[in-house]
């Protein structure tokens, strides 16, 4: 009886403790989040009551993850519940609080219950009762009494793959997708042509993937640096998806509450398109242009003619396949960063410009722009293109996403215009951009685009009005794969920042903080994402140096920084590793020249979090 009475005591000692924890972890973050006394024990007795409508899609992702993350094999019905306790009921409701794909879940000593109006919110509060399952957790497993009330703030939470620059398999495709639809990442953005790749099989066209998915070796040269390839060398680098394969992904994606958005882009980025069938070009005839896939960095000679009818005609048919193929309601034709400058010797295009009383190239790209949209209306879809394409005279019906800053102010013109836009800030989502020192990260671009960046960034400008903000339709990240050669760098670039996305995506501004995020992550999804063998970064944990050589006194001004918050950073200047016993940094300090300073941020148990930063102070 004794050692009875001891096992309930440490049970309900340990979903105490566990519960205070367990409020700083969900992500993204809920509306509401509201611990109570006790909690569930989900074990091999325990029942699950889905809705029969929604039993197909949904009964075999729960199956395979509680086995997977529990062990437990789980009795799953689709009639009503019958009985008193130890269930888990999924229940589709009419309740106006509840909005599309959110839920409450409400967890109990007797049963747990996942209510929504629909299936993605059904989808969504299982991703939650996930998180709320301890790690480690065994076939006899305490989950705190909770209630949680949960709505997105934005119905578009999306992340781009480009699958172009290098190409991805289904099977890594299909793991992603598991992982975002976890953090109810809603929006898949398929990238599937550009300069270095054509990807999606277009049966009318076979040449595209015949040739344009394939490309010459160049990997061990730097992106920017490498020569275009010639008609004579094999092409062994590439890939493309069949229709067959592309309905695979979309077929697990709806089951995941996830939307395939593709990408077909447009005039411009379109030399895999134009060295597969060079009568797309602007010129007739002999021509000194290179109609080999590019191999990396710039592209010349990389838009499709806008003048010539033959090119809408072909451009029509691809968008008819594309169409038939993907049952989202949008199409993305690219539009973006468009080398004008063949257009404006092209006597096709002047003929087209000067017949329309088209004042400029600018206006040529407009009316590209319109040719599309018609083509793309006209396969009862809407068009999507970036922000370039709101030049000229726009795109009425269109969706904008809009990428640039600055000079350009797309996130302010689009809304304001009442196009329903979607922010994927370059500044803030372009997760290509490495996220710690440069020195210290894979080979990317020269830019650094830390996580608490992404975390603490609003995609709705101040500057717009309540009635202009209503046109937003969400956020989006985008990796561009430039940098990203294998599926292990691909998703150590993905993850955690495509979950700070998913937390500005679906949490309201007044629910989020950095510091309980990084304390999540810290504290459960690190582990979460490893144990599903996903490659994650913990750049995070990354010393930032900075110093300054004082010449006058011979003395090195050092500077150490750190994205997180609540822990110290110790360093050396011996070229010692530094521990909690080394100098803790106050503030900056000065040091020789030439010295090799390590600088590391440990926890209050004296744990390293991250790498050793090293720099020679020279």
């Amino acid at each position: 009886m004794r050692s009875i009475i001891l096992t309930i005591l440490f049970f309900v000692l340990t979903l105490n403790v566990w519960a205070q924890d367990q409020k700083n972890t969900f992500i993204p973050q809920p509306e509401s989040v509201v611990f109570q006394d006790g909690g569930f024990k989900l074990n091999a007795k325990t029942t699950v009551f889905i809705p029969k409508a929604y039993a197909k899609a949904l009964q075999p992702i729960l199956v395979e993850k509680l086995e997977q993350e529990v062990g437990l094999t789980l009795e799953v019905k689709t009639s009503r519940v019958n009985v008193n306790s130890n269930y888990v009921a999924f229940k589709k409701v009419k309740d106006a609080s509840i909005d599309a794909e959110g839920y409450v879940l409400e967890v109990t000593p007797t049963n747990i219950l996942i209510k929504a109006t629909d299936y993605a919110g059904l989808f969504n509060g299982f991703q939650t009762l996930r998180q709320a399952i301890p790690l480690g957790a065994s076939t006899e497993t305490a989950i705190p009494s909770m209630l949680v009330q949960d709505n997105p703030r934005f119905h578009w939470r999306g992340v781009l793959f480009d699958v172009s620059r290098h190409f991805q398999t289904v099977d890594f495709i299909k793991k992603q997708l598991d992982v975002l639809s976890a953090y109810k990442i809603n929006t898949f953005h398929w990238h599937l042509t550009d300069d270095q790749g054509w990807r999606i099989e277009i049966k009318k066209y076979p040449n595209l993937t015949k040739k344009g998915a394939w490309r010459a070796e160049r990997d061990s040269i730097h992106w920017w640096s490498r020569k275009p390839a010639t008609a004579e060398e094999p092409k062994p680098i590439g890939g493309f998806y069949t229709q067959e394969e592309i309905k695979e992904v979309i077929a697990y994606a709806k089951n995941r509450n996830i939307d395939v958005i593709p990408e077909i882009d447009v005039p411009g980025h379109s030399k895999a398109l134009v060295a597969s069938y060079p009568e797309l070009f602007c010129y007739d005839g002999e021509t000194d242009a290179n109609f080999e896939v590019a191999v990396g960095g710039k592209a010349p000679d990389n838009a499709v003619c806008a003048g010539k009818e033959t090119t809408y005609a072909f451009l029509e048919d691809v968008i008819e396949e594309v169409a038939d193929l993907f049952p989202s309601k949008y199409i993305h034709i690219g539009g973006d960063e468009c080398n004008k400058s063949n257009w404006k010797k092209c006597p096709h295009c002047q003929s087209v410009m000067e017949e329309h009383q088209l004042a400029d190239e600018e206006e040529l790209q407009s009316y590209f722009i319109q040719r599309m949209n018609k083509i793309v209306t006209a396969q009862k879809k809407t068009m999507i293109g970036w922000d370039e394409i709101l030049s000229g005279k726009g795109a009425k019906g269109a969706t904008i996403m809009a990428w640039r800053r600055g000079k350009h102010t797309p996130e302010l013109q689009a809304p304001r215009e009442g196009y329903p836009t979607i922010m994927a800030s370059y500044l803030h989502s372009y997760i290509s951009r490495v996220q710690g020192p440069t020195f210290m990260e894979p080979e990317g671009p020269n830019s650094v685009l830390p996580l608490s960046e992404v975390y603490n960034h609003e995609p709705i400008p101040s500057e717009l009005t309540e009635e202009e903000a209503s046109s937003v339709l969400g956020n989006e990240t985008c990796l561009w794969a430039e940098f990203t050669p294998t599926a292990s760098h691909f998703e150590y670039m993905l993850y955690p920042r495509t979950l700070a996305s998913a937390e500005v995506s679906w949490s309201q501004p007044k629910v989020k903080s950095w510091e309980r995020f990084q304390y999540a992550l810290q504290n459960a999804h690190f582990e979460r994402l490893e144990r599903d063998n996903i490659n994650v970064a913990k750049s995070m944990f990354t010393v930032y140096p900075a110093f300054a050589i004082d010449q006058l006194h011979t003395e090195a001004i050092v500077y150490l920084e750190t994205e997180t918050v609540g822990f110290d950073i110790y360093y050396t200047v011996d070229g010692s590793e530094p521990t909690v016993n080394s100098n803790k940094y106050e503030s900056h300090f000065k040091t020789k020249p030439k010295n090799l300073l390590k600088a590391g941020l440990f926890n209050e148990a004296g744990e390293l979090l991250g790498e050793i930063t090293e720099i020679r102070l020279k």
